[in-house]
């Protein structure tokens, strides 16, 4: 049976796979609506018919409506994914009990693109877009099969950019040449009635992590710089002294440290293009020091035993209660030892960098979901190791979309550049008619 083109979703996204969280935007370009995503980067796997009790179909519009990302059961079946077992997104898989709990490992070498996480979580994101975007349409679960093209801006630490760009694309899309593009079906099982979600990549834009938080950071101009200036200025007025708004974002030649939770990526900008033989990227992050942390709490101090990092930053986070200010101060000071050897390992890579990069760097923007945690450690460390270059500390409520903004950027250009590369041959098209 033909499918109607007007049957046929089309989703724009960029989704930063980071180690310790998934930050992401999404558009239904036919639909023009946006949702933006945050849930941590970990998956509980079952081979269990049902793990959890199926919501009542009745409920799909108000389940849908919330932070639906967070509470994702899907299975996969796709050549991404060896096995088609049960999976749990985001927060609801913290809490669920007797299976198999998936995150990033941060501690090694094990690269990114080569787990299989990245894609079961890129995958189940535009599928529960997908599906959120039918029933806030129709009011009720779809009684066919959903059929999705996917254009996406996704992300490789520095070190496995240049390398990997390509074949990870293709792992999505098929292989150029293919007769037959790569098809990915998600079963999405949160309802009585299952779902399925079919997706189809039509382009897949792959940029280093970091290098896309900068296209953020020039895409959103002078009221990013001005704020930028104004929090410097308030700590030390001599630095930026003359230095305005508008030459701020008419920097060409920058250096990013983008403190991340299993990597802290430094991307290079010369002449305002990607330099990627002066970029590098550090196998350590903020992950690392909680990893690190746990390890000497659980041979010192019985009463501090977490059973994942995100347990401990949750735990770090939070403001405590009287009952627990002591072991709270305690795992922070655990953390604290830590990070002053993570800021020492962060200064000697910039420092690396940055005589790379050479005298030409104008400015330093550090940002990431790892920055904020050791702020009070690191700013004052590079603020030294940079001498008179200015140092702009992104404050983290902001700078950890950053890399999903830049990659949505990347993704968008190419549809802009297709739908205009398409008009003047339907106009030939019309006139031959």
């Amino acid at each position: 049976m033909s499918t109607n083109s007007n049957d046929i979703i089309t989703l724009t996204g960029g989704i930063d796979v980071g180690n310790g969280y998934v930050k992401g935007v999404i558009q239904n370009t036919q639909q023009g609506t946006f949702d933006e995503i945050d849930l941590p980067s970990a998956v509980v796997s079952t081979s269990r018919t049902s793990p959890k009790v199926p919501l009542p179909d009745a409920d799909a519009a108000s389940v849908l409506a919330g932070d639906f990302y967070n509470q994702i059961d899907c299975s996969l079946t796709t050549p991404l994914v060896a096995a088609s077992d049960r999976r749990i997104f985001g927060r609801a898989a913290l809490s669920v009990r007797g299976s198999k709990f998936t995150e990033f490992e941060v501690l090694g070498k094990h690269s990114k693109a080569d787990q299989e996480l990245s894609k079961v979580l890129v995958l189940g994101v535009f599928a529960a877009k997908a599906l959120r975007d039918y029933v806030k349409e129709h009011g009720a679960l779809p009684d066919r099969e959903l059929r999705v093209l996917v254009r996406a801006g996704l992300a490789l630490p520095i070190s496995e950019f240049v390398a990997r760009r390509h074949a990870y694309a293709a792992e999505f899309i098929g292989l150029l040449g293919s007769a037959d593009p790569t098809v990915h079906l998600v079963t999405i099982k949160n309802f009585s009635t299952p779902v399925s979600v079919r997706l189809q990549f039509v382009d897949v834009q792959v940029m280093a992590e970091g290098a896309s938080a900068q296209f953020a950071i020039t895409d959103k101009g002078e009221p990013l710089a001005q704020a930028l200036l104004d929090d410097l200025r308030a700590r030390d007025a001599s630095i930026v002294e003359g230095v305005s708004a508008s030459d701020l974002v008419a920097v060409q030649n920058t250096i990013g440290v983008d403190v991340g939770e299993g990597t802290v990526n430094f991307p290079v900008f010369t002449d305002g293009r990607f330099n990627p033989e002066a970029a590098d990227t550090l196998d350590e992050g903020y992950g690392s020091a909680l990893m690190n942390a746990m390890e000497r709490m659980s041979e010192s101090d019985s009463t501090l035993q977490f059973s994942s990092r995100k347990q401990l930053a949750d735990f770090l986070h939070a403001e405590p209660s009287v009952l627990v200010k002591n072991r709270h101060q305690r795992a922070a000071g655990f953390v604290e030892d830590e990070a002053i050897y993570l800021v020492d390992e962060i200064v000697s890579s910039f420092g690396d960098v940055l005589s790379q990069a050479g005298a030409t760097t104008e400015v330093v923007y550090v940002y990431g979901g790892g920055s904020g945690p050791i702020k009070h450690l690191l700013h004052p460390a590079l603020l030294k190791a940079a001498g008179d270059v200015p140092v702009l500390y992104l404050d983290s409520s902001y700078s950890r979309h950053l890399n999903r903004e830049g990659l949505y950027i990347a993704a968008r250009h190419v549809e802009q550049q297709a739908l205009a590369a398409a008009k003047p041959a339907g106009k030939r098209s019309k006139e031959v008619a």
